[in-house]
């Protein structure tokens, strides 16, 4: 392919297979790319050049009378723009435009006789041909990736788009995609692909720090070794098996996140008076790379520490992976918790030295962490940022040793959430306004499990966390109202309500004796009715233990749920947690 400035509809024209080399990521543009994208076209003035930017290409061999083409860069946007005119044909054919228009774009955008003009990722293929250039129908269990889905949603959001445009006007925007102006640079090698990505890069979407040091290590590969094809066919397969990780777990974290925690726990870093080598990850990196360079006469220093920080990184990318596919009660209770980051370092650095065959030692580590950030974060309402550069420090210097790493993680529990202190802070008067609505249902949840494990009944399950619909999720209710004129929840006799005294609504109302959750999902209710409901006289028939039992804190001689009945359920409740976040058993 020539080099130069070309039209998209010369690009196109002829007979060539565009393909996506296995090492580019798959596609991620989102609904704001694609209304940049359509945004471009609707606001190109007639008869004006519009200048797209510019695609690198490598030759790839041919295929039969076909030249494959690699895109080096630009895939994002080629794959876009065979979305977009795809959505334009199939909109034409449903108004019956004529045949030999929609023939003539077919050819030069989609397909020529049997051969499509775009291969996508391996993984992508045969559903980007089935169903994105094709109007086959797509049912959710055809999706395999999340890129599939993003592939899907582009020919949904063109589709809708068109739909409001009359015939004319989509006609001109044909005119100004084939008239649309691009720069084309096919490149010899990866050697030079390389270092021209690492300069001229523009695409629609902005790079990410993981991207960047994708770019930047191929790049100094590039001049710190006489034969960097075969090391930048390594870097470039592992970013490749990144990519493919990174994409099941999406959802759950940023890539540039792995990217920092990588480093955290991996590279060798420093915390100095006023900043931390952590905060500047990626320059720290790039430093290191340049001084090797720049000071070490042998270039093949700089070349083992970019293979070891790309193997190890892209090991990092695969734990990560097994991070969140991994069951066990105490690392679900993490993530409902929901303070994640100060404990990822630590949690895929056990998790890649524990050899044990259950992972024993790298689930007492998820356990200690529990504990850490419910007790540190949840009742003592600690900053988020506490223990951070010991945390962190940690996770750095651990090598394998899980005793040493179990004796730190206790002494900062020791420092930062003593039982005295964890003890107090249950026990205060203001515990509905002390701590977060999601460590009171924590809290209260593991109570109703514990509840249910000594009675030998199924537990609760953790879903009642994720409920979407506010109305159905768990939520924390006063046994006896906060006002007693409203309408009662948990009391069914007002009998047993004892009279609101300025001591009882200062230091009883809000205390956690008179707290406990409440199922307001039907679904909860009916997966709760594994075990006898207790008919109680007093309470509303409650379908859950911990409200079962409520019965057994009134006062027998008063027969009213009132300070005495609240003051026994904290101690038996602050018992329970003393026991359940007890780390020093561990």
């Amino acid at each position: 392919m020539e080099n130069g400035q070309k039209t998209l509809n010369e690009l196109f024209d002829g007979k060539k297979i565009f393909c996506i080399p296995s090492y580019q990521r798959a596609f991620a543009w989102e609904e704001k790319q694609l209304t940049d994208f359509i945004e471009d076209i609707k606001n190109q003035a007639p008869g004006k050049d519009y200048f797209m930017g510019t695609i690198l290409f490598q030759k790839n061999g041919s295929e039969g009378f076909f030249d494959k083409i690699d895109i080096v860069d630009g895939q994002q946007r080629i794959t876009t723009l065979i979305i977009f005119m795809n959505c334009i044909i199939e909109s034409f054919k449903k108004n019956n435009y004529d045949i030999d228009y929609i023939e003539m774009l077919e050819e030069t955008y989609i397909k020529y006789r049997s051969e499509y003009k775009l291969r996508v990722l391996d993984d992508d293929n045969e559903f980007f041909r089935s169903y994105i250039l094709s109007s086959n129908k797509v049912t959710d269990d055809l999706i395999k990736t999340p890129s599939q889905q993003k592939l899907l949603n582009a020919k949904k959001f063109f589709t809708k788009r068109l739909q409001l445009l009359k015939p004319d006007k989509i006609k001109e925007y044909i005119d100004k995609v084939n008239k649309t102006k691009i720069l084309t640079y096919s490149v010899l090698d990866k050697a030079e692909a390389t270092l021209i990505f690492e300069t001229t890069n523009d695409r629609g979407k902005s790079l990410t720090n993981l991207e960047k040091t994708k770019s930047f290590l191929m790049y100094k590969l590039y001049f710190a070794s006489e034969d960097p094809e075969s090391h930048l066919s390594d870097i470039q397969s592992r970013f490749s098996e990144m990519y493919r990780d990174y994409e099941e777990i999406e959802n759950e974290i940023d890539e540039d996140t792995i990217l920092q925690h990588h480093f955290i726990a991996f590279e060798d870093w420093k915390v100095k008076k006023s900043e931390k080598d952590y905060q500047k990850y990626v320059q720290i990196v790039k430093n290191k790379v340049n001084d090797l360079i720049n000071e070490e006469k042998d270039p093949h220093k700089t070349l083992l520490y970019i293979d070891k920080y790309s193997r190890e990184l892209r090991e990092s990318f695969s734990l990560f992976n097994q991070l969140f596919k991994f069951q066990n009660e105490y690392l679900h209770g993490i993530w409902i918790l929901g303070r994640t980051r100060l404990f990822y370092p630590l949690l895929i650095k056990s998790l890649k030295l524990d050899h044990t065959k259950n992972k024993k030692n790298f689930i007492s580590i998820c356990r200690l962490i529990e504990i850490f950030s419910f007790r540190v974060y949840g009742i003592l309402n600690r900053p988020a940022n506490t223990g951070e550069s010991q945390l962190y420090s940690f996770a750095r210097d651990f090598e394998g040793n899980y005793d040493e790493l179990f004796v730190q993680l206790k002494s900062t529990l020791d420092n930062y959430a003593p039982d005295k202190e964890f003890k107090n802070r249950l026990e205060s008067r203001s515990f509905y306004h002390d701590v977060s609505s999601t460590d009171r249902n924590y809290f209260f949840w593991k109570y109703e499990n514990y509840l249910r494990s000594k009675n030998n009944y199924n537990r609760m399950s953790e879903e009642v966390f994720y409920e979407e619909d506010p109305k159905k999720r768990l939520t924390i209710e006063h046994i006896l109202p906060q006002n007693p004129d409203e309408k009662l929840i948990i009391v069914k006799d007002k009998k047993i309500i004892p009279k609101y005294t300025e001591k009882f609504i200062e230091e009883y109302l809000h205390s956690l004796g008179n707290l406990t959750i409440d199922p307001l999902s039907p679904n909860v209710k009916k997966s709760n009715n594994d075990f006898e409901i207790k008919n109680s006289k007093y309470f509303q028939k409650a379908p859950l233990m911990c409200q079962n039992e409520l019965e057994d804190f009134l006062n027998k001689k008063t027969n009213k749920y009132d300070e005495e009945s609240i003051d026994n359920r904290i101690k038996t409740l602050t018992d329970f947690a003393l026991k359940e976040w007890n780390y020093q058993k561990i």
